[in-house]
Formats: C-alpha cells, structure tokens, sequence
C-alpha cells in the first residue's frame, strides 16, 4: 500500500511540475488557466495519497496487534476475530482508496499531456507511475482479501479493484499514446 501509495504522489508531482512548466510559457497562453487548475488538483492528490502512506501503516498496525489479542476463551477468541476483521477491513479499503488516488493522478497524467510538449515524456512518465501505483494498491486489496470468509464483501472488493486496474490501464494508455 505504501509503496503504491508513494508511485501515485510521483505521478501527481510530475504532472503538477508539467502543469507549472506550462505556465506562463509563450505559445500556451491557451492553457495557463486549465493548467493552474490542473497543478492545484494534483497537488491535492499528492496530499491525499501521501495521507494514505500513514493510514497503511495504521491499518496494517491494527492487524498485528490484533493478532496479538489472547484466544484463551470464547469471549477472547470473538474479540480477537472481531479485531482481525476490522484491521483486515481497513487493509483492503485503505489501498482501494489508494488505486482509486492514482486513478486520479493518472487522469491528471492525461491532462499533462496537452500542455508543455518539452515536459511531455514526463507527463508520459507520470501515467505509468500511476497506473503501477493502481495496480500496486489493486494487489494489497487482493491479498487482504484472503482473511475474509464473506463472499460477497470479497466479490464486491475484487470487482472494485479490477475496475480500478482497468481504469487505470485506459488512461495510462491515452497518455503514453498521444
């Protein structure tokens, strides 16, 4: 989750840098205003997905530390599995919130594309980290969902992250071909 985490903020910084070589460029006066919207929106994704690197931490906290609850009695041992799905819970939806920020920050990629055609690779640099870190965060979904028996939560959550992955691929793809 971290490490996609941290891929989707490269993608967000790269595209903002794109945004801001843009700005106030001769030949692009078209695009300052979109491309100061732009270099806000990815700052506000890089903030977010920063947040999420602290929030995997805690989540993959929470987990061990339920692993560590006593199982010596009934009562304990519907504690410690309350506590386990709980922390399991949150290592898949904090990493589903990951995949859908490097969605984002790859939808802004796209955006990148239009502006300085010098910075350009960049913009192209910064789909592919997206779609890595989508994909990254999509698999930390995955492997959480093992230490869930309720089928239909673990069906609605590996649909959720195909979707994601998929979208991701369709825009990295736009990016990298324009």
């Amino acid at each position: 989750g971290s490490v996609a985490a941290l891929a989707g903020s490269l993608a967000a910084a790269l595209s903002a840098m794109v945004a801001n070589l843009t700005i106030g460029k001769k030949g692009y006066e078209g695009l300052w205003n979109s491309m100061s919207n732009l270099a806000v929106q990815a700052q506000a994704v890089k903030a977010r997905l920063a947040k999420a690197v602290d929030e995997d931490t805690n989540a993959f906290n929470a987990v061990m530390e339920a692993m560590k609850l006593p199982k010596k009695t009934p009562e304990e041992i519907e504690a410690r599995e309350k506590a386990l799905l709980a922390g399991y819970k949150s290592a898949i939806a904090v990493p589903l919130e990951t995949a859908k920020a490097c969605v984002d920050a790859a939808s802004l990629a796209v955006q990148a594309v239009a502006g300085n055609k010098n910075s350009a690779s960049d913009a192209g640099v910064a789909a592919l980290m997206a779609r890595a870190g989508a994909h990254g965060a999509a698999l930390n979904v995955l492997i959480n969902l093992g230490s869930i028996s309720d089928a239909a939560y673990v069906a609605s959550m590996k649909k959720a992250a195909a979707e994601l992955r998929a979208k991701a691929d369709q825009l990295c793809e736009k990016a990298v071909s324009a």
